[in-house]
């Protein structure tokens, strides 16, 4: 039997399959879309998904069935870019109007039932002060309300209740895996600082080693984890930079491939 066919005999046998746990980070979130393309081409199946940020947008399209490379030529678009340019509302926010009919554009049924791989998207509640995991319902406004980085977007409602980024308080949601086996977890925040004295690069820089701290416990749930120590900092609503991204992550999800191969060599000698 062929190695890579032994990769897909040991996941698709076992009963938790390859999940993923898809952190959030911005435009670096082309990087998930590289290690997606990585398992796909190899045939490796994904039992189920959870993200928060822009790794709820990417998980949300990649479930609907989305294929990684057209994930990323949407990315690419100026229209994709135009989601996160300055659009004030009245409260000094931005808003997600473009983000919404981007969502329906591609995926018509607005419900996580319509999803063709299970699909959790993590938030984060303003009036707790919790996250949460949505799994059910209405899928846009969950995704939306993910991907709502706090003070430059307004906060989406759900039910009487106000959210905004998954990754302010959870930017690895595991919680779904917990006690699983194979749970591959990605987080694409880690990158080297060169120092600034704009005060821009330093809100992000802060936002991203905060947002790091709550990620470090949910790592070491994962069976594997994938995060590239990037070279730059790779700005978060800066999509210019998608390709380059995302071929970081088609490398790293090679390398993956081969570490599997690797497991199931072991499991087979």
């Amino acid at each position: 039997m062929k190695l890579i066919e032994l990769i897909k005999s040991f996941l698709n046998k076992t009963p938790d399959g390859l999940s993923l746990v898809l952190s959030g980070g911005g435009a670096r979130g082309a990087i998930h879309l590289g290690v997606l393309q990585a398992l796909d081409e190899h045939e490796i199946k994904i039992e189920a998904v959870s993200g928060t940020s822009i790794g709820a947008i990417v998980g949300a399209l990649y479930c609907a069935g989305m294929p990684p490379l057209e994930i990323k030529k949407l990315m690419e678009t100026k229209k994709f870019a135009s989601v996160f340019q300055l659009s004030w509302n009245r409260k000094g926010l931005l808003t997600m109007t473009k983000l919404k009919k981007t969502l329906a554009e591609f995926i018509p049924v607005n419900d996580f039932q319509s999803l063709r791989i299970p699909f959790y998207c993590c938030v984060s509640n303003l009036e707790s002060g919790k996250f949460e995991i949505i799994d059910n319902g209405e899928l846009s406004n969950a995704v939306l309300a993910s991907a709502s980085i706090p003070i430059l977007f307004a906060p989406i409602e759900i039910n009487g209740q106000h959210y905004v980024d998954g990754g302010l308080l959870n930017n690895m949601p595991v919680e779904p895996f917990v006690g699983k086996k194979n749970v591959l977890g990605i987080h694409v925040n880690n990158y080297k600082y060169h120092g600034s004295e704009n005060i821009r690069s330093i809100a992000e820089r802060v936002f991203t080693l905060v947002s790091r701290q709550t990620a470090k416990s949910k790592m070491e749930k994962c069976t594997y984890v994938i995060e590239p120590l990037l070279e730059k900092p790779f700005r978060v609503l800066d999509f210019r930079n998608t390709a380059e991204l995302f071929e970081i992550g088609y490398a790293e999800g090679i390398k993956f491939v081969a570490e599997l191969m690797n497991d199931s060599r072991s499991r087979v000698d």
